[in-house]
């Protein structure tokens, strides 16, 4: 009986180590998540500084062209027509950039599902192999206390007046 008990807890200790181990390969893979995250910020927050850079001065361009407009009359057409193309230029440079952020969150949202997947896969298998565990380790318990409750129902112990229990049997 003991060997069981034995068996079943290094089964259950082997479990356990498998938990511990494939949770440190969730984590190292959690890392590397992490990493691949920070490298698609960076580069966001590079491409947001390009864009601004370029739309700062284009907006003081455009400021300084709309308080002029009175005193420059005979060059609005030309002026514009540069507006225009620059302004054009904006848009497809914010258009890009949408374009990079929607990117990323799309890899954003791959890496939740793969994070998702790395965790939950492990964690199901050790919720399957222990639920078994302890399902043999009830019944054979089960068993333990019928046997001993058996065995217990059919003694009687009276106590004799020199102090030693003697048995009786009903």
């Amino acid at each position: 009986m003991e060997l069981i008990l034995y068996i079943t807890g290094g089964i259950a200790l082997l479990a356990l180590a498998w938990l511990f181990i494939s949770l440190a390969g969730t984590i190292a893979a959690v890392k590397q998540v992490m990493l691949e995250v920070r490298s698609d910020l960076a580069t966001m927050v590079s491409s947001v500084e390009e864009i601004k850079a370029e739309v700062v001065p284009i907006l003081g361009n455009v400021n300084a062209i709309t308080s002029n407009v009175t005193s420059i009359t005979a060059n609005v057409s030309s002026i514009t027509n540069g507006v225009q193309a620059q302004m054009i230029n904006v848009q497809e440079t914010i258009d890009d950039a949408l374009d990079v952020v929607r990117g990323s969150i799309d890899d954003i949202e791959r890496l939740k599902d793969e994070l998702v997947s790395v965790v939950e896969g492990p964690i199901a298998m050790v919720k399957n192999t222990t639920s078994g565990t302890f399902s043999v380790l009830s019944k054979v318990v089960g068993i333990l206390g019928k046997l001993v409750g058996n065995k217990s129902d059919r003694r009687k112990y009276a106590h004799r007046s020199n102090g030693k229990y003697e048995e009786k049997y009903e």
